[in-house]
């Protein structure tokens, strides 16, 4: 098996480096919250890393890291290392396009791999991976992936983060539309679970509705994808549609415009499905005005 460092033991990190571990590959581990290690303390095949640098090492190297300015501080670090980069970090076009360009400059073999999935899937090895860049790369990290999850070569770096920000502004979107009609859908006085199974039963049915909106029913929230990156993924998935070619966008402008609303009122800490309480509280406020 590889030796594997993963840069950034977030949530996702964290996850991911625990996926490895129990695949048999020997993980190493950067942070610059040393309390993150402790997380992970458990794994036998687990060291923690003084300094990105240490991973030189190693065969792989996982980046996944809170954004683009991470990302470029931390490439200089791996300069000189001979295997593969795989940047798991969520960027807009413009960032992946800078540090791309450094890693070349570097002389660094590097791919971008865009995860959808939350930490739960990445430790279960149930990731799906949108992975662009150098094909000989690819190929050489093809088993460390298979062992993350299901992954798609699609060409080029551009591509893949592209396809990583439609599919989350689609997926942000469908929660905004379930967040619309939680309301109701709660005053239906059915048990939430038979509202859930009934709606999957149709065309309506998506991951949303089954994973989402049974928190919104509650309003039990789960630590998946916070409105501040929800946001972010928003405003670069826009300027990235007008780049290739769809600059008509009113429903998704909408959706970024309830994602912003709902974070200065707060809200998404923990997950985008806190929309809800937005529209809850909305709901509340047109009801009481209109008995006034």
């Amino acid at each position: 098996m590889s030796r594997v460092s993963v840069i950034g033991l977030g949530r996702m990190g964290r996850g991911i480096a625990r996926r490895l571990a129990s695949r048999g590959h020997e993980v190493w581990g950067y942070d610059v919250a040393t309390s993150s290690y402790s997380y992970l303390k458990d794994l036998n095949n687990f060291k923690a890393l003084g300094s990105p640098a240490d991973a030189v090492d190693g065969d792989f190297v996982l980046l996944s890291l809170p954004g683009g300015q991470e990302l470029l501080a931390a490439l200089p670090h791996l300069k000189g290392f001979e295997g593969v980069i795989v940047n798991l970090t969520t960027v807009g076009l413009d960032e992946s396009r800078k540090v791309k360009s450094l890693a070349d400059d570097l002389g660094l073999r590097y791919i971008t791999a865009m995860m959808e999935g939350g930490p739960a899937n990445a430790e279960a090895g149930t990731l799906v991976l949108y992975v662009g860049g150098d094909r000989e790369s690819y190929e050489r990290a093809r088993p460390l992936l298979d062992d993350m999850g299901q992954h798609i070569y699609v060409g080029s770096d551009d591509n893949a983060v592209a396809l990583k920000l439609v599919s989350t502004m689609i997926i942000m979107a469908n929660t905004v539309i379930l967040a619309e009609v939680a309301s109701a859908l709660r005053n239906l006085g059915l048990p939430y679970d038979d509202v859930v199974k009934a709606l999957s039963m149709g065309g309506a049915d998506s991951a949303q509705l089954r994973s989402r909106l049974p928190l919104m029913l509650k309003g039990s929230y789960k630590e998946l994808f916070s409105l501040e990156l929800g946001s972010y993924v928003a405003d670069e998935t826009l300027k990235a549609l007008k780049e290739l070619g769809s600059s008509f966008t009113p429903v998704l402008v909408e959706v970024s415009e309830v994602l912003r609303a709902a974070q200065s009122y707060g809200l998404g800490r923990s997950d985008i499905s806190e929309v809800e309480e937005l529209y809850r509280a909305l709901s509340r406020r047109a009801t009481k005005a209109a008995t006034a």
